[in-house]
């Protein structure tokens, strides 16, 4: 059973934990004392550099000292409940509650492998999904999460110095990003105006590459279109099959399900779009088409129809399927940043409802008792953001697409981004905001 795989596993973790020193060793673990200068004064601050060299993370309550008194200061706290465990507090413009940094630190540091997670962090009262390194009540954030967080222009001085430049905006510079390789981290990317098509930027944006859970957009599509046609209602109760409670229960899972139940439509909709379960996007296929594999070939048809012409689908859910026998062949679904754009203007120009679900940050499902957040960390981390969808396989990478109105020359439009390919999900949410902070910047009113 999918709860009782659960409770091992943590049961698991835990004795590991309990097994391992709360931090790094001191030898490639312990934060070194980075200077921070800001309008010619200086202050130490705790850093640590995670996987390379220069890939900085630093303590937000030393942080929170270097910056009083400047434009953009802050408070740094945290609150802790046994229900929510350690949440992370900026309250920015306030004075911070200490002004010491920290000094007793050594001045270099080895490069260590931090163990990231969301930990969760609220900027005044805008809860953000960055990836952070806690120690004890102490959060470590990257320095460009905390240059797109604090809206700060930082400026490395050497590899133990940096200036924050507390008048000067977080203005990002792409074609500097490209020449220096920053998008080679990306199979591809598609950013425009779908109002408009204007393409803002692109990379590799025609050629084909896997989408993992992209997939649902179009399955999406497919649904709507079938209540549209009458065919099915928002309120249908849908049975779980036993295919769908497999999957369930399997590594793929992410919402426990069993045969025989039966779910509201609408639900597991929801489901499927925000928390990306693949047993709801299955149970879906099979109440929409009879099976699977007709949903699928539906899939493929539509595609052709909207001249979708890189798509290639052999699930409803994303996942990858095996062919063949003894040798058995690995087949994901395929599409181009392209195409995948044209996807989501087709879906925002014709059923715009889409964004009344994937703009929510949290949701409750009632039938499957399952409350769950919305897999797109810019729907928290940029305002304005609507959706769209999040996706990963080992070998597509970590996929995402994301929808954001805009004023354009006094009129309503909307930014569609899609990125496939980045090499990992921190990369992924970073590079994401850094592009739609600089359409805003450049392209929007």
């Amino acid at each position: 059973m999918k709860t009782l795989r659960m409770i091992l596993c943590l049961l698991l973790t835990a004795s590991l934990l309990l097994a391992l020193p709360l931090a790094a060793s001191a030898d490639d673990g312990q934060p070194f004392a980075l200077t921070v200068v800001v309008a010619g004064s200086e202050m130490p601050v705790r850093a640590l550099q995670d996987a390379y060299a220069g890939n900085l993370y630093l303590s937000l309550r030393d942080l929170s000292a270097a910056l009083s008194g400047s434009a953009k200061q802050f408070r740094y706290f945290y609150t802790y409940t046994n229900e929510d465990g350690y949440i992370f507090h900026v309250s920015p413009g306030e004075e911070a509650d200490n002004l010491s940094g920290g000094s007793s630190f050594p001045a270099q540091s080895k490069v260590t492998y931090l163990p990231l997670r969301r930990n969760r962090l609220f900027v005044g009262e805008q809860e953000r999904k960055y990836y952070s390194y806690r120690e004890d009540s102490n959060l470590y954030l990257g320095l460009t999460d905390i240059e797109l967080m604090l809206d700060v222009t930082v400026k490395p001085l050497s590899g133990t110095r940096v200036e924050f430049l507390t008048d000067t905006e977080f203005r990002p510079n792409l074609q500097n990003l490209r020449e220096e390789g920053y998008f080679e981290a990306f199979n591809a990317i598609v950013l425009g105006d779908v109002t408009n098509g204007k393409l803002l930027f692109t990379s590799q944006a025609s050629r084909s590459f896997p989408i993992a859970s992209l997939t649902k957009l179009m399955s999406y599509l497919l649904i709507v279109e079938a209540v549209e046609d009458g065919r099915v209602r928002w309120n249908d109760p849908v049975p779980i099959s036993a295919a769908a409670e497999a999957l369930s229960d399997s590594a793929d899972g992410i919402i426990e399900m069993h045969e025989g139940m039966v779910v509201p439509l609408d639900e597991l909709v929801t489901a499927m779009l925000l928390a990306s379960s693949n047993e709801s996007a299955l149970a879906l296929a099979e109440y929409v088409a009879g099976s699977e594999a007709a949903f699928v070939e539906r899939m493929n048809a539509r595609a052709k129809e909207l001249e979708l012409k890189s798509a290639e689908f052999y699930t409803a859910t994303g996942l990858p399927v095996y062919v063949g026998e003894s040798v058995p062949v690995k087949r994901q679904n395929l599409m181009s940043a392209n195409d995948l754009f044209a996807l989501c203007g087709y879906l925002l120009e014709h059923f715009p409802q889409l964004t009344d679900i994937t703009a929510r940050q949290y949701v409750k499902l009632p039938t499957l008792d399952y409350t769950t957040a919305n897999s797109n960390p810019m729907v928290f981390n940029l305002e304005g953001v609507t959706g769209l969808k999040t996706g990963n396989t080992n070998r597509a990478g970590y996929c995402l697409s994301v929808s954001l109105p805009v004023m354009v020359g006094g009129e309503g439009h909307n930014l569609i981004l899609v990125m496939l390919g980045a090499e990992s999900v921190e990369l992924r949410g970073q590079a994401a905001e850094i592009l739609l902070r600089w359409a805003r910047q450049t392209y929007a009113d």
